[in-house]
């Protein structure tokens, strides 16, 4: 870019005299302008080198080489997914060193990169790593001249703030006056966010909180929010690390960013580093297998923190410590072990002081954490009691890390240290001897809503670990206090009212309250909590193994029926195959030269997405009865872990795959399962599933075995004719119990006729089957012509049929019309969104009027229809006392349609209950037909006038026939009806008197508050028996808004 495109409001504020005075005084504009950009480029490449290269068990560089690079690139997947039947492709992975390529798929119009990962994973140690490799030139070449470096947590404590002073903290170390270089061309800059959005700020609402002058102090949360908007350095760069709790924060702000998940470590890495961070190859082994021998610990210390705390407390390892290995199953148990072993190993000290200092530690935490504060000066530590002298140091190492440059303030070396550590000060709370942070006065539930709403709070998660009977000894021992009493009752006390309420329901995430529940490990009260919840509904973008054992132990003591639907989209830490041996890198030592304590065994060390749901699943108390996976791909192993349920739950009776990869293999070891003497699945539905004609013979041969199963159902999951020839081969097998059949948009247009070939093979011997859906198919008047040909045999029991989009004429109709004739089952016809015209629905009626008919729900919406059909529908309505539904949606019906078909209403033998209209060109001249209809009809209980132009002189007619004594109705659909408050006086005597009116529908239309209060000063003032009252509530006045509220209170079960 030339220089003439440099940000004019930048010019007078780039200059060193907004960096500190000292180095101001020290340094010139006029010296630095001398210098090439290209050496500050270097001098300041050269600092980051020097500054990351540096080894230690608090460096990045050191603990990041053994982290991973790869990254999953989070891709939300929705119904418009450009794939085969909408089902997603395998898992995007890309290098961390290619987020800013260009080049590269996905990354060409967005400079906003997230790195999203839980507490521990490594976000900021891989930004490190990523600023290393840029200044080593090794990533991103020519790309970025400075990358700004801002950690997110340790400015939440300051005042205002500008950009500038952000850009000035990064260079602090440098003794070069380079401001007025690095902001001349902002498109070369890289801002890194670490941490965004960890603390609770309260995030900008308006845009005036915003500023668009990098001169400008502004508070933290409005300087931070500024930079992601992008007013702020709009040309710039952005890379955020972000735990995944905060994405959806996040996602109020960005726009189009990059999503990429951070990886935990897979098996031969976390080998890596447990040999390159224990000295000795045969105790980093030892130490290994011995997390292999603990699954649950496998699991969680593939999370990178907790890797690197037990490196760092295992280097001596003994008898003890491989006993408490056994029993760790929790991330709080972890944490607990560690902070032990620094007690355990502690030199110089007493144990009494060493427990001193840790409460200390506690206090400082907690206050840190409801302040915002990461960093603490010496004399924030001294006012809590931890003094920092040569005996203390060595212990207080194992938690704290001095601030680089400044030998006076420090932090904790990890910010869920902090948050553990305000855990525990609460639940030592009945102890008074932290009055440096003193939080009398306080209720628990006040303390426990100060970290967030719902349970994603690591703080809160840590709390529900803590409060385990199995806890208070090691709490007790490692702090000297013992746990508050108060605090379990407190939680669990929390925690139901907030599951209870609908509101924070809503807005919880379930995996949140499983990772609490499961910290708790208490079965019993994870089982009463699950079942407030009815059904869960996990659809986030990704979920660690982690997640999925936490969901596992939940759902696994559920005691009443549970619904569930599970997003498989990404769920990381599953690898599909089980290897029979263990991966070693060649650099690495293998087990030829390295002795074990123990005998080298061959560990299963993969397993299926589905494993631990389905290892639920199997437990006797699993009350699962609904189950839908979505984007799971049903590979070899997942079809094993799938098969396995059906030996023993005879809970789960309905599953359903959506948007899933079946693989061959993964069918053929699924449906094995399902020919268990023991399954009791009832439903099987796929939908937008890819599976092939394999697999589907495969199922066929389930349905000549399975005794259970009556519905099947597949629906936008394209099936070839060949496996659809198979499926209706099993279909005909007298084993067959199957009474539910659909096969909504999953034919071929190319094989639609040959198929209803094969369909109507079917009707000749199976008698179970009842419904037959074949809607959203190419059928065309051919296809109905062979399909009804099976439908006509006698052994045929259909009793409801849908052919809704499936390109019928009035040719269809007429063997429709033979079918009716025929049949002595058929109860339901829906065939809407046909060109069946008038004469094709006269045809039909002829069926419908046959002695044969017991027709009760016909559906005749949007079939090109005007009231030339009326009449013939009309005398349906006098002769046929089966029909009760009729549905004519989005015909040209018009007034004097409608004229006919109220004759037909108002004969004594019309027991038509419900009639939907809406759409159907009317308007106010038709409501006096209505009206009369209305005096006489003693069964219409559901009438729908939707989108027709009644007009209030319309309103006011129909009104009449709504207060008649006759009058049955009980839900009136009148919304976008052209209404106005000149009408809200005949509605509100409709209100007053009509007893039965149940439902009232007026959304869509122009009511102010006068009409509107007229309308709930009825109701209060009433006997209305309504329940559901629809109106729109947008620019109302205050006045209205309290009648409604009155209204509530009056009519308590009353909903809009």
């Amino acid at each position: 870019m030339c220089s003439q495109k440099k940000r004019k409001d930048m010019e007078a504020a780039c200059t060193w005299s907004l960096l500190s005075g000292k180095k101001a005084a020290s340094s010139s504009l006029a010296s630095s302008s001398m210098k090439d950009p290209a050496d500050y480029r270097e001098i300041y490449r050269r600092h980051l080198r020097e500054k990351y290269l540096k080894t230690g068990p608090d460096k990045c560089f050191h603990h990041c080489k053994h982290i991973d690079t790869r990254l999953l690139l989070v891709k939300e997947y929705g119904i418009s997914e450009k794939t085969s039947c909408g089902v997603p492709q395998q898992d995007c992975f890309m290098e961390m060193e290619h987020m800013f390529d260009p080049d590269e798929p996905g990354c060409n119009s967005s400079k906003t990169v997230v790195l999203q990962g839980c507490p521990g994973s490594g976000k900021t140690a891989m930004v490190h790593k990523f600023m290393f490799d840029w200044a080593a030139g090794m990533v991103t070449p020519g790309r970025f001249d400075y990358l700004i470096y801002v950690n997110c947590r340790e400015i939440g404590h300051n005042g205002p703030l500008s950009a500038i002073d952000l850009i000035g903290n990064t260079f602090q170390d440098i003794k070069e006056p380079i401001l007025d270089i690095i902001i001349e061309y902002p498109e070369k800059l890289l801002f890194i966010l670490d941490g965004f959005p960890e603390l609770p700020y309260i995030f900008c609402d308006h845009e005036e909180d915003l500023s668009d002058n990098p001169q400008e102090k502004k508070p933290v949360e409005s300087l931070l929010c500024s930079f992601v908007k992008k007013t702020l350095f709009p040309e710039s760069s952005l890379l955020i690390t972000a735990r995944l709790t905060a994405m959806k924060k996040l996602h109020s702000l960005l726009k189009q960013p990059i999503e990429a998940e951070i990886l935990w470590f897979r098996d031969a890495e976390k080998r890596a580093y447990f040999l390159s961070q224990i000295s000795g190859a045969n105790r980093a082994m030892s130490v290994f297998y011995d997390l292999r021998d603990n699954e649950h610990l496998d699991i969680i210390s593939s999370l990178p923190i907790v890797s690197w705390m037990l490196c760092r407390v295992l280097q001596s390892q003994d008898d003890e410590d491989k006993n408490l290995m056994k029993s760790l199953n929790t991330m709080t148990g972890v944490y607990l072990f560690y902070f032990a072993k620094c007690l355990r190993t502690l030199k110089g000290i007493s144990v009494w002081m060493g427990q001193s200092c840790l409460r200390g530690l506690c206090s400082l935490a907690a206050e840190g954490l409801q302040n915002r504060q990461v960093l603490f000066a010496v004399s924030d530590l001294q006012r809590h009691g931890v003094g920092i002298h040569e005996t203390t140091c060595d212990f207080l190492n194992h938690f704290l890390k001095k601030v680089e440059g400044d030998v006076n303030m420090y932090t904790f070396l990890h910010f869920s240290f902090q948050e553990f550590l305000t855990a525990v000060y609460y639940v030592l709370k009945n102890d008074n001897s932290c009055a440096a942070f003193n939080q009398a006065g306080k209720t628990w539930q006040e303390i426990f809503h100060q970290f967030g709403k719902g349970f994603s709070s690591p703080t809160i998660q840590f709390l529900f670990g803590l409060i385990h009977k199995g806890k208070e000894e090691v709490v007790k021992n490692v702090f000297g206090r013992q746990v508050s009493q108060e605090l379990e009752e407190a939680l669990l006390k929390w925690t139901e009212i907030e599951i209870k309420d609908k509101t924070s329901r809503l807005q919880m995430e379930p995996v949140d309250l499983f990772h609490c529940l499961y910290e708790l490990q208490d079965t019993e009260y994870a089982g009463k909590i699950v079942d407030h919840l009815q059904s869960l509904v996990l659809l986030q973008a990704t979920y660690t193994k982690m997640d999925t054992l936490a969901m596992s132990f939940c759902v696994k003591n559920c005691h009443s029926d549970l619904s569930m639907s599970l997003k498989c989209q990404h769920l990381l830490g599953f690898e599909e195959e089980i290897h029979m041996s263990v991966f070693m890198p060649s650099s690495m030592p293998t087990a030829s030269n390295v002795s074990f304590n123990h005998s080298f065994q061959l560990h299963n060390l993969y397993s299926s997405q589905l494993h631990f749901l389905c290892q639920a699943l199997r437990d006797p108390a699993c009350k699962i009865k609904d189950l839908k996976l979505i984007f799971c791909h049903l590979t070899d192993a997942c079809g094993r872990d799938l098969s396995s349920v059906f030996d023993t739950n005879q809970c789960l009776t309905e599953l359903e795959f959506v948007k899933n990869t079946l693989d061959d293999s993964g069918m053929k070891h699924f449906c094995h399962g399902l020919t268990h003497s023991h399954c009791t699945l009832q439903t099987l539905r796929l939908y937008r599933c890819l599976i092939s004609s394999d697999s589907c013979g495969v199922l066929a041969a389930v349905l000549t075995t399975n005794r259970c199963l009556t519905e099947l159902e597949f629906n936008e999951t394209k099936l070839e004719a060949s496996a659809l020839q198979m499926l209706c081969e099993g279909l005909k097998h007298p084993n067959c119990k199957v009474q539910k059949l659909k096969l909504c948009g999953s034919l071929l247009p190319e094989s639609s006729e040959i198929v209803c070939k094969y369909l109507a093979s079917v009707f000749i011997y199976n008698q179970h089957i009842t419904e037959l859906d074949l809607s959203e198919n190419p059928l065309g008047d051919q296809g109905v012509k062979y399909l009804c040909a099976g439908l006509r045999n006698y052994n045929c029991k259909v009793e409801k049929l849908d052919l809704s989009k499936c390109c019928l004429t009035d040719a269809s109709c007429v063997e429709l019309s033979s079918f009716l004739r025929r049949s002595v089952t058929l109860k339901e016809l829906f065939v809407f969104a046909n060109v069946l015209g008038d004469t094709g629905v006269q045809h039909l009626c002829e069926g419908v009027l046959h002695t044969n008919s017991i027709i009760e729900n016909l559906v005749l919406s949007e079939c090109s229809l005007s009231a030339a059909c009326c009449e013939t529908l009309a005398q349906v309505l006098c002769f046929t006392h089966s029909l009760t539904k009729l549905l004519l949606i989005n015909n040209k019906i018009g007034d004097l349609g409608l004229k006919l078909l109220c004759e037909g209403l108002k004969q004594p033998d019309c027991q038509l209950k419900d009639l939907a209209l809406w759409t159907c060109h009317l308007t106010g001249a038709c409501c006096q037909d209505l009206c009369n209809a209305l005096y006489t009809n003693e069964h219409l209980t559901d009438l729908d006038l939707s989108d027709n132009a009644l007009g209030d002189e319309g309103i006011k007619v129909l009104c009449k026939g709504l207060e008649h004594p006759s009058c049955k109705l009980q839900t009136l659909w009148i919304a976008e009806c052209h209404l106005t408050d000149e009408c809200s006086g005949a509605l509100a005597s409709v209100l007053n008197r009509n007893e039965r009116l149940l439902l009232l529908d007026l959304s869509g239309n122009n009511f102010k508050d006068f009409g509107i209060q007229m309308m709930c000063d009825s109701l209060i003032h009433s006997r209305s028996n309504l329940k559901t009252f629809y109106i729109d509530t947008d620019n109302l006045c205050e006045a209205t808004m309290s009648k409604m509220e009155i209204l509530k209170i009056s009519k308590p079960g009353i909903t809009w």
